[in-house]
Formats: structure tokens, C-alpha cells, sequence
């Protein structure tokens, strides 16, 4: 009863938020009567650089590759958002675990208006939220963390952003890396040194839906493991994120590598 509660809830909510939403806005976006698609920025300009055509398209899904909590996988993955919901004005967040926390993303500028925070209750119906609001046309972007997922699953996301034309982005364990994927780009983030906020408190980034570290500056490096279309395959940015301000600062870019993770075999 509980499931069929919160399918007929979400439905409902996907409905209002389509008949709110115009379908030309709706389909700027879509770049379908373009001949070349068009690009939506990361929100980081070095991150852009690594991409075919410096950006993301329409209908992708995103996994961000995290080998332990607090790698600050979110935070960056944040700074796409404003972006994608400029012109489709939905920002979901499924959240069965309660992470995520609306309030503290209102500091990047984002409304609480814009954001369907929906909170499944079992595995099941998580996978099945996740999968309307990537067809929904009005979600420009939809987040998800899992451990673990059947392919079948990842298989049918895959074809329902194709069809809505938003972004899916997921967040996975690192060990995911060893394994072939539907995502159309997967970043793989790694920490590096942390600096010290002028409190004294030692600064990490978070991968909890919503919730930002103390103040501080982190480092990370980013790799992007795979994407669609020709593009820096391998090749990874170190960057410097400031949790007061929220800017992302490059500072280095690394050549081709194979991430330990992926050396070491399965």
C-alpha cells in the first residue's frame, strides 16, 4: 500500500509539473532542430575543457565515482545544476536515505521551488522514481546515489533520459569503475590535500545530498574515466573548491593515466 502510495504521489507531482511548464521551454534545450547539439556547461570550465564540444548534451547519464565518503563528489557535481535548470526548471533528488538536505543548497542560488525532493521507500521504488523523472520533460536534472545496481536498470535509465532529454547523474563507489557502464560520462574523484579554514578546522568535501563541510578550501583530482565522443579519455584536473564562496579553482591539469583502481584489476 505504501509503495503504491508513493508511485501515485510521484506521477501526480510530475504531471502538475508538466502542465506548469511550457513545452518550448521545455525542448531549448533539446537542440533537435539544430544540426549539432547543443551543450550545457559543468558549472566548471576546466571540467567543460575535457568534453567533446566543451559541455555535456542532452539525454546524458552521469556517474561520479567516489572511493569513500566526504570526497566531495556532490559539491562539484552542484555547480551543474543552476545550469541545467535554466531551461528545464526541475531539479529531482531521489533520497531514500533522508541525505540530502534542501536548505543548505539555497546558499548556490538555487530555489527551493526547483527542486522535487522525493524519498522512495524501498529499493524498488527508488529505481522506479529515478526512472520517470528522467522521462519527465520538465526535470532537467535528476540525482541518485546507489552502491550497487543491476544493469538493467542502468539500461532502462539510459533510455528513459533519452527520452526526457534532462541529465541523470549518479553517484556510485569507486569499485563501479572496474565495471562497463550505460553512463554516457563517468568521472572518477579522488582526494587530495586538504588546507585548514581560518578557524583551524580541517576541511573535506561531502558526498551527502546537500550538505556542505566546514568552511574551508579541499583538493580533489578529477579523471574523466569515460564519454561519449571523442574527447580527453584519461586525462584529469586537479581542483581547489572554496565551501565558503563555492568557486572551483583549476589548479593543475594531469595527463593520461590509469587510475590505480582500474590497474589493480577487479
Amino acid at each position: 500500500m505504501e509503495s503504491h502510495q508513493h508511485r501515485a504521489e510521484t506521477l501526480r507531482a510530475l504531471r502538475q509539473i508538466c502542465r506548469g511548464t511550457s513545452k518550448s521551454s521545455a525542448s531549448n534545450w533539446s537542440g533537435r532542430d539544430s544540426p549539432e547539439p547543443q551543450r550545457l556547461s559543468t558549472g566548471v570550465s576546466a571540467l567543460d575543457e575535457l568534453l567533446p564540444g566543451q559541455g555535456l548534451e542532452a539525454g546524458w547519464l552521469i556517474e561520479w565515482l567516489t572511493p569513500i565518503e566526504g570526497c566531495g563528489a556532490a559539491i562539484l557535481a552542484l555547480q551543474g545544476v543552476p545550469p541545467a535548470i535554466e531551461q528545464r526548471p526541475v531539479w529531482a533528488v531521489i533520497d531514500p536515505t533522508g541525505e540530502f538536505h534542501p536548505p543548505a543548497v539555497q546558499g548556490w542560488g538555487i530555489s527551493l521551488e526547483k527542486i522535487l525532493w522525493l524519498r522512495p521507500t524501498s529499493i524498488a521504488d527508488a529505481a522506479w522514481t529515478v526512472e520517470q523523472c528522467l522521462r519527465c520533460p520538465a526535470v532537467g536534472i535528476t540525482w541518485f546515489q546507489a552502491d550497487s545496481l543491476p544493469d538493467r536498470v542502468l539500461q532502462r535509465w539510459k533510455i528513459a533520459v533519452e527520452t526526457g532529454g534532462g541529465l541523470g547523474v549518479l553517484f556510485r563507489p569507486a569499485k563501479a569503475a572496474r565495471y562497463a557502464s550505460w553512463a554516457d560520462l563517468r568521472w572518477l574523484i579522488q582526494p587530495r590535500s586538504t588546507q585548514t579554514s581560518s578557524t583551524g578546522a580541517i576541511a573535506g568535501g561531502s558526498s551527502n545530498f546537500g550538505h556542505s563541510p566546514n568552511f574551508g578550501n579541499w583538493r580533489v583530482q578529477v579523471q574523466l574515466l569515460s564519454c561519449r565522443g571523442a574527447c580527453h579519455v584519461g586525462h584529469a584536473v586537479e581542483l581547489e573548491v572554496c565551501d565558503a564562496t563555492g568557486d572551483v579553482r583549476l589548479v593543475s591539469t594531469v595527463a593520461h593515466s590509469t587510475p590505480a583502481i582500474l590497474a589493480a584489476g577487479a
